[in-house]
C-alpha cells in the first residue's frame, strides 16, 4: 500500500494592525503554556472486581496509598482490602443413623476476607517488585455444618505478598503476584504474560492456584490426625486422585491502560477449588477489574 502526502500551498502573508497585534501580546502572555502545568501526582490507588463460576462468585475491592511517592514511584505504601462471596459444594459425608452407604450432601457457603498491610516498591530496571506484610482474617460460614471441612470459622493470622511487573521490550509484559496468609493456610499464586497490541491495549494468557488447608488434605500435603479422620472414610486410592489441577485456573485476558488507570477482563476455565471431595470439576470463569489512580 503506498501514501501520497497532500501539498499544501501557503497563501501569502497578511500584515496584521496594531490592534491585532496587541491582542496577540496580550492572550500569548495571559494564558500559561502547556508544558509549565506541573505533573500530576497521583498517590492514592482504588480498585474493584468479580470473579463469577459455576458454583462460586466473589466481589472485593481496595486501596493502596502511597503517602510519600507517586503510586508508581520507590517507597512505602499502605494497602486495605475486602471481599465478600458465596459457593457451594457437594461430599459423601458419614450415613446417617439406621444407614449403611454414605450420604451425598450438599452445602452453601459464605466467605469473607480483610487485610491491612504495609508495603514497600522497588525498581530493578525494567522490573518492578512490591512487597506487603500485615494482617488478615479470613472466614468460611457453611451451612449445613460440614464436620470433614477443614477450613470453617473465622481464622485470624499473617499476610504477606509479592508482586513482579517485568517489561519485556517494549511491547510485552509479565507479572506474578504470590500471597500466603496463615488465617486457613491460604495461599495464591496468579501469573500474566500480555502483548500490547496497541500502546494501551494488551492481550495475553494467564494462570492460577488457590489452595487452603482442605486443599492439603485433599492433595495428601499434611498428614495431620484431622487430614487422617476425614479420609478413612474414603474408598482406597480415592484420595490419590486429587492434584493440584483442581485448584488450578487457565484462562486469556484482555487489558485496556490509560494514565490513570486501567480495566480487564479474563475468562477460561478452573478446577474444583471449592469441591472439598475428591472429584475433579472443571468450570468457565468470568473476572472483571477497574483500578483508578488519582
Amino acid at each position: 500500500m503506498s501514501f501520497c502526502r497532500e501539498r499544501v500551498i501557503a497563501a501569502p502573508p497578511v500584515p496584521l494592525g496594531p490592534a491585532a497585534v496587541a491582542l496577540i501580546a496580550l492572550l500569548s502572555t495571559g494564558l500559561p503554556a502547556v508544558a509549565d502545568e506541573p505533573p500530576v501526582h497521583r498517590w492514592r490507588e482504588v480498585w474493584a472486581g468479580a470473579d463469577v463460576s459455576a458454583d462460586v462468585w466473589l466481589l472485593y475491592s481496595g486501596v493502596t496509598i502511597a503517602p510519600w511517592s507517586h503510586i508508581h514511584g520507590e517507597g512505602w505504601r499502605v494497602r486495605a482490602v475486602g471481599g465478600y462471596g458465596r459457593y457451594r459444594y457437594e461430599g459423601d459425608r458419614s450415613p446417617a443413623p439406621g444407614q449403611a452407604a454414605a450420604r451425598r450432601t450438599s452445602f452453601d457457603a459464605e466467605t469473607g476476607f480483610a487485610d491491612l498491610l504495609v508495603g514497600y516498591l522497588m525498581r530493578f530496571g525494567p522490573l518492578t517488585a512490591k512487597s506487603f506484610v500485615g494482617a488478615s482474617v479470613i472466614g468460611h460460614d457453611i451451612q449445613p455444618f460440614d464436620e470433614d471441612n477443614l477450613v470453617i470459622g473465622d481464622d485470624f493470622g499473617v499476610k504477606s505478598i509479592v508482586e513482579l511487573w517485568l517489561n519485556i521490550g517494549n511491547d510485552a509484559w509479565g507479572s506474578l503476584d504470590v500471597t500466603w496468609s496463615s488465617a486457613h493456610e491460604t495461599r495464591s499464586a496468579r501469573t500474566r504474560i500480555g502483548y500490547r497490541v496497541l500502546p494501551m491495549l494488551s492481550i495475553g494468557l494467564e494462570g492460577g492456584l488457590n489452595i487452603d488447608a482442605q486443599g492439603d488434605c485433599d492433595l495428601g500435603l499434611k498428614k495431620t490426625e484431622a487430614c487422617k479422620e476425614q479420609l478413612d472414610h474414603l474408598p482406597l486410592g480415592e484420595a490419590e486422585d486429587v492434584s493440584l489441577l483442581d485448584y488450578a485456573r487457565v484462562g486469556t485476558f484482555v487489558r485496556y491502560e490509560w494514565a490513570g488507570g486501567e480495566v480487564s477482563l479474563s475468562g477460561g476455565a478452573l478446577g474444583g477449588s471449592f469441591k472439598h471431595d475428591i472429584s475433579t470439576d472443571v468450570a468457565p470463569y468470568v473476572t472483571v477489574n477497574v483500578l483508578a489512580q488519582f
